[in-house]
Parts: structure tokens; C-alpha cells; sequence
């Protein structure tokens, strides 16, 4: 792909929303921090008139029960389209991202099984649901209609900017709800592109519209704030951090608008002492520097059994040790960059602080050794800390390749660990003890766990976050609930009456 690609794809977006004379953001590539592009930053006109647009397409037979089949269509077709352009918006993702080039092809396969699979639910989940005549009193009918939930604001993030957002626009779709998405301005273009592919799929004028700018809380008057502040808005769904999650909350309370938040986490992989140490090395190496470690479901912390500490910290070392830190267009890359200067320079910041909290390094530490043409870039070292668990690093969520360990000695103080944090996401458990793994994995407080494995997940299995991590579900079935509304239909024969008035 040419540097001149997402240059022509920021004007391709600013033509699609008709935005001739905003404001521009550039667009720093993190693979070596050049600028390969830019992406308008909408105005708070330039939301009004996407919602006026998705208001409209809200009134057409796009929403209407009898569509469901055309809406399930045009979905079939977009995830052909994911399919067919897999090559092209995988390159455009690890330019705008910087996650390594086998990455972004997994996450374009995601998408598309995503909208495949939606547009296979959505005429289950959809019917009409009759109540059981023998719950009624006779002559009375009852049955539950599902509705769309309407005009949707859908906030999507940095790290999985095309699937993260897919994970949104799919199921609103299938319910027949219309969006304004708006990506992170870290990464944009293959949200761009998700627009042009969903409209040339057969999505009509407003059922999505993709605004791209700064985020929530940034510069006043522009569209980001706009978007979530909208009086017209049904719904609201975000992915990103905590902090912008409460701020979106506070609007969305004033508006008493429904609004589903997957926020952060900070995992636990419990590793007992009858696990596979190889298997479970291999998989905690996947739950941390995956994305270069920027995963809300990171496994970020690794409880050891203290019979085995020493072998697995071995193991771990010697593993990380070989992860390929580079360019990610590169083939054998297996971590590339963090997403931009100021992600990375807040991981070095938070390693410095577990230095100060008494963590030892046992690998990595700091900026990463590149090729002198990727000096720009925004590389990290995998890192691995023996931490205290008092310490900031075993506590707070990094947001990068930094692995805290600390040692265990019983089931329940394994379980106490893992649980003691403030976010309820994804947690790892690794025993040869099958009804020891279940056992464990129930006594967690998340909203995934897995078993002897990490980090896997396929259109079908719902995920989202127990206690700080937020609420709501994305993927799964339970997925396409959150865009839909309930509305109980109950009848009486024609000229029916219970006559207590006459």
C-alpha cells in the first residue's frame, strides 16, 4: 500500500460527509510516527446532520419488522466485501494502529464472521415471541415484538479500531437501528472504509454514517462531544477507557439514555501446579503481548504457584525473550509498536513508577531496539516484572506489553488475588485438574473466563465486563439485544368488553 492511500481515503471521507471546508487531523503512521494522512474533525453541524440522516432512515422501511431479510442481506454482503478486501484494510489497519500485519488479517476475518453471523440470529432473535395462552386469561393474546432501539452513537477505540466497531455497527444493523459511528482519531481509516463498503452493500443513507475527529471531551463544539451529548441519541455504546467512560455516562444520565460501556481490565492467568508449562507460557505470552499488551481483556497479571514460580518464570523469560519486536508490515514480526508517541511514553512512565514501587525487571524495561528507518515509531520492549502486589503495576491497568507475576500458595488466596481488582473483564486459569479449572473459573468476577486457554473468541460467544469493566455485551447472540427494544402486544377480540362500565 502506497503513504498516499490514506491521504486519498481522508478526502474519499470527507466527500461521503460532506465535509468540503472542516478542519483536518493528521494521521501519524506508529510504525515509524510519519504522517501518512488525515481525517476531517467534524463539527457539531456535521453530527447534526448525520443524525438528521439516520433520524430519516429510521422512518423508511429500513426499521420496519418485514426488512429483516434485506437488512440480514445487506450484512451478507458487507462481510463478502470484509472478505474480498481482506489485504487491503489489514494493511491500512497495521499502517493506522501499528499491530503486526498477521494480526489486522485475524481481525478482518473477525469482522467478517461477525456480520455473517448476525445476519444469521437476527431472524430468531427478531420474531415476534408469543406468551403461553395458559399464563392468560382467556379471550386474551399476549406477544413480545422486538423493535430497533433507534438512533445509536456508537464510540469505538484505538486498538481494535475495524472489529471493535464491527462489533457495534453489525448487530445495530441487523436490528435495524441506525448509527453514527465515530472511531478513535488514533485510528480511523478502516472505519472510513467500513462506511463506503457498508453503503455499496446495500445499507441506505443513514442507516451508517461514519464521523471521524477528536474524541469525547476534546475541543468544545466539535462532533465527538456533540455525538454524545445529542438529545436525539437512543443509545450510546463506547469501548475505551474509564475515564472517558464516566464522562460519557454523566451526559448519558442527564439524557437518561441507555449506554453500554466495555471499559478496562486487568486479568488474572492463574498458573497451578499440575499445569502444562509449555501451554501455559505460551498462552500468557498470547494474553500480554498480543496488540503490544493494548487489550481491555489483557492478562496482565500472572499468579504462579510458588512450587513452580521458578520453571515458568524460566520459560516465560526465554518466550519473550524471542518475540520478534519491529516493523509491522514486516514478515516474522510478532509485536509491533504502541499506538501513538503519547501511549507509549504513559507505559514508560508507569514502568518507572513500578521501579519506585519495588518491582524487579526481569525483562525488557524501557523503549525498544528498532531498525534506524522505524526510529520514529512508538516501540516498547516486551516486558516481564516480579511485582508486589501493592504496587501500581500490579494494580492499575498499563495498557501495554508489561506482565506483572507474584506467586501464590492456595486455591482460595489464587482466587482472592485475582478478584481484589477493581475490573471484572476476562480472567486465565491453567490446571490439569479439569473440576479445579471450573471450580476456579466460577469463583471468578468476570465476565470471561478461560480455561487452559486465553484470549480466543468467535462471533458466537458473548463478552463484557463485570464490575468496573462496565456492561453490556458485544458479540454472541446477547449481542444484537442491546440495539433491539421489547414492546408486549397484548389483544382482545373485536368487541370484547369486561363491561365494569356498563
Amino acid at each position: 500500500m502506497s503513504r498516499a492511500a490514506p491521504t486519498l481515503l481522508g478526502a474519499v471521507a470527507r466527500r461521503a460527509l460532506g465535509l468540503r471546508n472542516c478542519s483536518t487531523i493528521a494521521v501519524h503512521t506508529p510504525r515509524d510516527g510519519s504522517v501518512i494522512g488525515e481525517i476531517p474533525d467534524a463539527s457539531a453541524a456535521d453530527v447534526d446532520a448525520a443524525v438528521d440522516a439516520g433520524v430519516a432512515c429510521l422512518g423508511s422501511s429500513w426499521s420496519s419488522p418485514s426488512s429483516v431479510a434485506a437488512r440480514c442481506a445487506v450484512l451478507e454482503t458487507l462481510g463478502a466485501s470484509l472478505r474480498a478486501n481482506l489485504e487491503e484494510l489489514a494493511k491500512l489497519e497495521t499502517l493506522d494502529c501499528g499491530k503486526p500485519l498477521a494480526e489486522s488479517r485475524i481481525d478482518i476475518e473477525t469482522c467478517a464472521a461477525l456480520c455473517e453471523f448476525y445476519a444469521e440470529v437476527a431472524p430468531e432473535k427478531l420474531r415476534d415471541e408469543p406468551i403461553d395462552a395458559a399464563r392468560l386469561e382467556p379471550p386474551y393474546g399476549a406477544r413480545v415484538v422486538a423493535a430497533p432501539a433507534g438512533l445509536v452513537g456508537a464510540v469505538s477505540p484505538w486498538n481494535y479500531p475495524l472489529m471493535q466497531a464491527v462489533a457495534k455497527v453489525a448487530p445495530a444493523l441487523a436490528a435495524g437501528c441506525a448509527t453514527v459511528l465515530k472511531p478513535s482519531p488514533l485510528a480511523s481509516l478502516t472505519c472510513v472504509r467500513l462506511g463506503e463498503l457498508a453503503a455499496d452493500a446495500g445499507a441506505p443513507a443513514g442507516a451508517l454514517t461514519v464521523v471521524t475527529g477528536g474524541p469525547p471531551g476534546g475541543r468544545a463544539g466539535r462532533g465527538a462531544e456533540r455525538l454524545v451529548t445529542h438529545p436525539r441519541l437512543d443509545l450510546l455504546s463506547f469501548t475505551g477507557s474509564g475515564r472517558a467512560g464516566r464522562q460519557l455516562l454523566r451526559a448519558s444520565a442527564e439524557a437518561l439514555r441507555p449506554t453500554t460501556l466495555e471499559l478496562g481490565g486487568k486479568g488474572a492467568a492463574i498458573v497451578f501446579d499440575d499445569a502444562d508449562v509449555a501451554a501455559a507460557v505460551d498462552w500468557a505470552c498470547v494474553g500480554i503481548f498480543a496488540c503490544a499488551g493494548q487489550v481491555c481483556s489483557a492478562t496482565s497479571r500472572l499468579l504462579v504457584h510458588e512450587s513452580i514460580h521458578d520453571d515458568v518464570v524460566a520459560a516465560l523469560l526465554a518466550a519473550a525473550a524471542d518475540i520478534r519486536t519491529g516493523d509491522p508490515l514486516a514478515d516474522g514480526t510478532t509485536m509491533g509498536p504502541l499506538v501513538s508517541a503519547g501511549q507509549r511514553d504513559r507505559v514508560l512512565a508507569a514502568l518507572a513508577d513500578a521501579r519506585a514501587d519495588g518491582c524487579d525487571v526481569l525483562l525488557g524495561g524501557g523503549a525498544a531496539d528498532v531498525d534506524a528507518s522505524l526510529a520514529g515509531g512508538y516501540y516498547v520492549e516486551p516486558t516481564v516484572l516480579a511485582a508486589p502486589r501493592a504496587s501500581r503495576a500490579w494494580r492499575d491497568e498499563i495498557f501495554g506489553p508489561v506482565l506483572a507475576v507474584s506467586t501464590f500458595s492456595t486455591e482460595a488466596e489464587a482466587i482472592a488475588a485475582a478478584n481484589e481488582s477493581e475490573y471484572g473483564l476476562a480472567h486465565a486459569v491453567f490446571s490439569a485438574d479439569g473440576a479445579r479449572a471450573e471450580r476456579v473459573g466460577a469463583a471468578l468476577d468476570a465476565g470471561t473466563v478461560w480455561l487452559n486457554c486465553s484470549q480466543v473468541l468467535w462471533p458466537a460467544t458473548p463478552f463484557g465486563g463485570w464490575k468496573r469493566s462496565g456492561w453490556g455485551k458485544e458479540f454472541g447472540a446477547e449481542g444484537i439485544d442491546e440495539f433491539v427494544r421489547r414492546k408486549t402486544v397484548t389483544t382482545a377480540p373485536p368487541g370484547f368488553s369486561t363491561q365494569s362500565y356498563s
